[in-house]
């Protein structure tokens, strides 16, 4: 036999050995090239802040949420900060290491991908632009594909060893794919189908196919008779793994259980369509930027669709059902009807079930096919469209492409003149990519018009230079005060995220809308007004784009702009940006203090016209404690149909269901953040059809229970909650959440998935400053307690403003006032002034009641007031740790 090309010497090595390491290290400098330059993402400054705090404040920092994905990601960045310091070159180490973990597999993958197969799966890594741009990424799907391909990898090789060390390998990578991202209960399922179709593929190509399957039923009867005890030790790593970082290193044990929360939050955005597109989103994306990673995909399955190699009547029939599912996809797509997707689907898997009736002995390349197949169905399926999930895509894609190559390498069809006719521009086009996405565009530039923007898809929505042009004023700023990075400064909105990793060592005021300026620097939304009249004489003004993004208008598309922006990269429609406001002090000097100037004050409190009623109340119960019946601190109050009531004690973690006298029936809760534990909850709503809605105030979210207090679900808004304060329910099961820190109302179903919002910080109309209480009135409007402009603000279900009230008191920022209904009467509480009060319909006040004390019908801050069915009013005495019950008067007029 001849000796392979690869076996030839070059000094000590063979020449396969240096090709592997000269690609390694041009991927490695391809990726640390420049690796600064590009201005964090949103979400990179997320994950980037989120590990630099571990480093600063500890392993136990860190705790799961869905939102923002699993800790792998967090807990290897913070190990590189803790290292070699926090930068935006480090902050992106991880990621590069995780990227080149992956191309570090071609060596071991030559046994099944061959060793020409494993070179080009090497080079087409190295080279790729998409791969490359998200390994450059601090995001978690590059993390996920390492930890794949070792699970994987590690699998095959015990089916084919039976030496347990490998399985434990492959159930240590697949629980550190689970502690990564959320994809892996769709990608799960996927590799398990994926490994009987690799199985039911040989008995279909079989020649006899009976015996095909006998041997295969028997392959994995044994399979399992003789692994049971390497699976069952393979079970326990897993879950030692999951355990050590989901509960972020046992300082957490009660978040052992992530897979419920991660379920409810992400089914739930895959149903709302957070970040929605069309099945073939992820298409252009594949032929403009990866067709060598694509097109081998295609050359495998297409030919047997075409009749070639397709031996049996079996392969025939199925091909004859592909080619009809295909032309029914050509015409639902042509004539814009629907179900055009479903018919594509459906015919590349009769495709790949004809393809199947080939004889393909490689096992490995059959999964990796499927893989492949299964991967790109599940992806254009999920609602959820970012470019960065194609990294879930092109990894299987990559493993078909370097076995397609490396056999057209071997049958020498790379080395003829057409075939280079079109690999070589291909080629030249996949570096151009990667050139541009990577080192030139790989961010928005505000100083090119918006018209003329240099785009590219895979950037999507980015942070711009913008960011870092301000950091360096804001380090020019410091430099002549003397202050350096202890510059006091002040940032709100969506500036919040990049900021907070570049102001990381800054003493930064975060507050969402400034009310008094006294730093050198301000940035706000672009929306807000208010600052600039009372800055003008003493501060710059100029406008910054935070984020710019490009939406491609393919409606409106044709082959010239398409050509143009492929050579130019100019994008072919306008793009966007959301802007900010950045007030920089015109005149900063060593040593100054800085006037402290008001912006946007909230009103005036407003003095009660009268003195307040003493009404000795008609019932009390509780007292200190932690008993059935006793209360630490309770809050909110909701009543029952039944007339039972349910309190929310809030210091004592739990809930509390007591008869209308006070007899204890039952709790539930403790302090914790797992299912049915609670931090601090303040909110209480009952749906229409008894359940218990609990405002989990310090834990940043609703949990829902039975009227048992079973529990049921959890949620919250995609972008979080920050410190709940109250909820009411609609008769139709739609869910109001005041989300006091963010200074907006958050709507919901009855199963948790996110309506819509409305509202930010400010005094004008649908504006907040700290809302707490909301009820709904008998119009159906939502009343919201607009505590920091001391006034009751009315919208319709849709978050439309209708009206608002001035109301009495509420001097103090955390008055905590809660709103009942009874009829067309109002009840607030205002807890600094010890009473509660009530307005009428058109918003009189028709009476004030309470003084400060212990007595009955005195109060020590009351926060929570509901309403009877009998028309009974319950305050809950909040510092007197007790609830009272008053019977009132009817109202007669009302002072105003």
């Amino acid at each position: 036999m001849a000796e392979s090309a690869l076996d030839r010497k070059l000094g000590r090595y063979t020449l396969e050995q240096v090709a592997h390491a000269v690609l390694l290290a041009i991927a490695l400098f391809l990726r640390l090239f420049l690796l600064e330059q590009k201005p964090q993402h949103h979400d990179e400054s997320i994950h980037a802040f989120f590990s630099w705090k571990i480093t600063e404040d500890g392993i136990a920092h860190y705790q799961y949420d869905p939102v923002y994905h699993g800790p792998v990601l967090y807990y290897s960045t913070a190990a590189i900060l803790a290292l070699l310091g926090d930068n935006d070159f480090t902050v992106r180490l991880s990621a590069v290491l995780f990227g080149m973990g992956v191309l570090l597999f071609a060596w071991p993958l030559r046994r099944y991908l061959g060793r020409a197969g494993a070179l080009a799966f090497l080079a087409l890594l190295t080279f790729s632009p998409a791969f490359t741009y998200f390994t450059r990424f601090l995001r978690h799907d590059i993390y996920l594909a390492l930890c794949n391909l070792g699970a994987v990898y590690f699998a095959f090789r015990y089916g084919e060893t039976r030496v347990p060390k490998f399985l434990y390998a492959s159930a240590v990578s697949l629980s550190l794919a689970f502690c990564t991202k959320e994809d892996m209960y769709l990608l799960t399922p996927l590799f398990l189908v994926s490994f009987a179709g690799m199985l039911l593929w040989e008995v279909l190509g079989a020649e006899r196919r009976r015996e095909a399957w006998r041997a295969a039923w028997q392959e994995t009867r044994e399979f399992f008779r003789a692994s049971w005890l390497p699976i069952l030790t393979s079970g326990v790593l897993f879950s030692l793994v999951w355990l050590v970082f989901y509960t972020s290193f046992f300082t957490h044990p009660e978040n052992w259980n992530g897979v419920r929360r991660a379920l409810v939050y992400w089914w739930g955005q895959h149903k709302i369509q957070r970040i929605g597109g069309p099945w073939w989103y992820y298409v252009p994306q594949l032929s403009l930027y990866e067709p060598l990673l694509a097109f081998p995909f295609v050359a495998v399955l297409v030919p047997p669709l075409l009749g070639s190699g397709i031996p049996s009547r079996l392969g025939k029939w199925l091909r004859g059902l592909a080619g009809a599912a295909l032309l029914a996809f050509v015409v639902l797509l042509v004539g814009g009807w629907p179900f055009a997707p479903q018919a594509l689907l459906l015919a590349l898997l009769l495709g790949t079930a004809a393809l199947a009736t080939v004889r393909v002995p490689d096992r490995f390349f059959r999964f990796a096919f499927l893989w492949s197949l299964g991967a790109l169905a599940i992806y254009a399926w999920a609602q959820e469209k970012v470019p960065w999930l194609l990294v879930p895509m092109l990894l299987p894609l990559s493993l078909v492409a370097g076995r397609w190559f490396g056999d057209a390498w071997e049958r020498g069809a790379l080395r003829r003149l057409g075939t280079l006719a079109i690999l070589l521009p291909v080629g030249a086009g996949t570096l151009w990519s990667l050139v541009a996405v990577n080192y030139l565009y790989d961010a928005p530039d505000p100083k090119e018009p918006k018209d003329r923007r240099h785009s590219e898809m895979l950037v999507y929505v980015q942070s711009t230079y913008d960011i870092l042009r301000t950091m360096e004023k804001i380090e020019e700023i410091g430099e002549k005060l003397g202050t350096g990075t202890q510059t006091r400064l002040q940032v709100s909105g969506n500036a919040t995220w990049p900021f907070s990793w570049y102001l990381r060592h800054y003493p930064v005021n975060w507050a969402a809308n400034p009310r008094v300026v006294d730093t050198p620097v301000v940035i706000v939304d672009r929306e807000v007004k208010a600052l600039d009249e009372p800055l003008r004489e003493e501060y710059d003004r100029r406008i910054i784009e935070i984020r710019g993004w490009w939406e491609p208008d393919w409606k409106n598309l044709t082959l010239p702009k398409l050509l143009r922006w492929y050579f130019t990269r100019v994008a072919w429609n306008m793009t966007g940006s959301s802007d900010a406001l950045v007030f920089t002090h015109k005149n900063p000097r060593p040593g100054m203090t800085f006037r402290r100037i008001e912006v946007n004050p909230p009103p005036a409190p407003r003095d009660y016209p009268t003195v307040p009623a003493v009404r000795r109340s008609e019932f009390t119960f509780g007292e200190p404690g932690s008993g059935p019946g006793q209360f630490q601190e309770p809050r909110d109050i909701a009543v029952a149909r039944d007339g039972t009531l349910y309190v929310v004690d809030t210091k004592n973690h739990r809930i509390q269901h007591l008869r209308a006298d006070g007899t204890f029936l039952h709790a539930w809760g403790r302090q914790g953040n797992g299912p049915g534990e609670f931090q601090d909850p303040h909110g209480i709503a009952l749906g229409p059809d008894g359940s218990v809605y609990v405002a989990d105030t310090w834990n940043h979210r609703i949990q829902k229970f039975d009227a048992t207090g079973r529990f049921l679900l959890e949620f919250a808004p995609q972008s979080g909650f920050w410190g709940p304060r109250d909820l009411v329910v609609a008769e139709d099961g739609t869910v109001y959440v005041s989300d006091t820190g963010n200074k907006r109302i958050v709507v919901f179903t009855s199963e948790g998935q996110e309506l819509r919002t409305w509202g930010k910080e400010g005094s004008g109309p649908g504006e907040f400053i700290e809302p707490v209480g909301i009820a709904i009135d008998t119009k159906g409007r939502i009343v919201v307690a607009d505590t920091g402009n001391r006034r009751l603000q009315f919208f319709d279900p849709q978050g439309r403003f209708l009206e608002q009230w001035q109301v009495f008191g509420w001097e103090e920022f955390y008055t905590e006032p809660y709103i009942a209904i009874d009829g067309d009467q109002i009840y607030v509480t205002d807890s600094f002034n010890h009473r509660f009060a009530r307005y009428s319909g058109s918003g009189k006040l028709t009476g004030t009641w309470g003084k400060p004390g212990t007595e009955r019908g005195a109060f020590n801050r009351p926060i929570g007031i509901a309403v009877g069915p009998n028309g009974e009013v319950y305050v809950s005495d909040t510092m007197n740790h007790r609830i009272q019950r008053f019977f009132l008067p009817r109202p007669e007029g009302g002072a105003s």
